[in-house]
């Protein structure tokens, strides 16, 4: 372990980088057995007895083309469906059209979403797939469960709710309702270790508009500098690069400026950039002598920040914001405009500006790494109505 201090006349910081270990965090089943052993389990818990041989090498090589996050997802909507069926005394696999309608109705009173109706029925798909019981068609493409899904979609709408999202804001529209804004967050993030850190993490994640996945794996080798202080970012790993292509995005010289303050202050030079940071603040007592300082201790883990860990980020700083006056909310709605952001906000946010700034669905898509302008353009709907066609003619004829 490492140790440098610095001092005042006033207190005493100590930063503390960890070697080879990681700061405590909450146990998970997950850590201790892969995914693959995970959904493996699960499937072969409900598989009927009388099941023909499984290819292990085509069941392998399914595995392998699957991102872990799908595997982890499939397993989850998977032990949910078997639950269901214990519970009614149903028979799991091969599911039979007419239970998994039971099924999707049973959700729908819960309050499930279409989309996590929809998810539930494809992961079941998957399995049936996997174990060769799909045969021509699988049970899950069966007329009635289509029509089920359908008529969910059609009783409550299909559209999803999506992250609340950290625009720029005045900076790139002074006009913005004084909402959670990039800007805000960031004038509320300290000049302490933490508060470079959040900095950083904050104006990088907007700039290249990244997945949290894609975030917590930025590395100091990923960053090229340029002359005019700006960078351009490597993505070695995307959610829509399964194959590790690789991909750039463009940082700004602010980003740059904050990430190098993050990066002299805490000392990283190799590994994930954004990790944990653990606050021990200690006060000096009364009672001991006057030139005993107050301590703080900022320990820097190796590991790199989780998904619920950049969540907590985003509303900490959020809070503080609000507490700072930097943001205006109307009475008992803080809580939930807190709530509202997520590890996705800021990838939104910038999509909406680039909406908002004229850009069309195709560059946009291209540029934040989206499967199709078909997901940019369900995240600036509203926004692209000002930049398309319609608004462009009649904007010069009409005023």
């Amino acid at each position: 372990m490492t140790e440098n201090s610095a001092r005042s006349s006033e207190s005493e910081i100590i930063i503390v980088k960890t070697a080879g270990t990681t700061l405590p965090r909450r146990s998970r089943k997950a850590d201790a057995e892969s995914i693959d052993m995970r959904l493996l389990r699960t499937i072969s818990g409900i598989v009927p007895a009388d099941l023909p041989p499984i290819s292990r090498l085509g069941l392998e090589t399914t595995l392998a083309a699957m991102a872990d996050a799908s595997k982890a997802a499939i397993a989850a909507d998977l032990d949910c469906w078997r639950d269901w069926c214990s519970e009614e005394g149903r028979t799991p696999l091969p599911a039979d059209p007419e239970d998994m309608v039971r099924y999707l109705n049973a959700l729908d009173a819960r309050g499930k979403k279409p989309a996590t109706l929809a998810r539930r029925i494809a992961s079941l798909g998957a399995v049936h797939r996997m174990v060769g019981l799909a045969g021509d068609t699988a049970p899950t493409d069966a007329p009635i469960v289509r029509a089920a899904l359908k008529a969910v979609r059609r009783r409550r709408g299909a559209r999803q709710r999506q992250a609340a999202p950290l625009r720029l804001g005045k900076a790139l529209d002074p006009h913005l309702a004084k909402g959670f804004t990039l800007a805000a967050l960031l004038d509320a993030c300290g000049g302490d270790l933490q508060g470079l850190r959040d900095a950083a993490l904050l104006s990088l994640g907007y700039d290249a508009g990244l997945r949290v996945s894609e975030l917590s794996g930025v590395e100091d080798l990923h960053i090229d500098p340029q002359e005019d202080g700006s960078a351009t970012l490597f993505i070695p790993f995307s959610k829509t690069d399964q194959e590790q292509e690789g991909a750039w995005a463009w940082l700004s010289a602010e980003t740059m400026r904050r990430v190098r303050a993050w990066e002299d202050a805490s000392g990283i030079e190799e590994g994930p950039l954004f990790r944990r940071v653990g606050v021990d603040r200690r006060r000096a007592r009364q009672s001991e002598p006057e030139a005993a300082l107050a301590r703080t201790t900022y320990t820097i883990g190796t590991a790199p920040l989780t998904r619920q860990g950049v969540n907590g980020i985003y509303r900490r700083v959020a809070y503080a914001a609000y507490e700072l006056g930097l943001v205006t909310l109307p009475a008992g709605k803080l809580d939930d405009a807190v709530k509202a952001l997520s590890t996705h906000s800021l990838r939104v946010g910038l999509t909406q500006d680039l909406f908002a700034a004229g850009e069309d669905g195709t560059s946009i898509a291209q540029a934040l790494r989206w499967s199709s302008p078909t997901t940019a353009l369900r995240y600036g709907r509203k926004l692209a109505v000002r930049s398309n066609v319609a608004a462009r003619v009649l904007s010069r004829v009409r005023g």
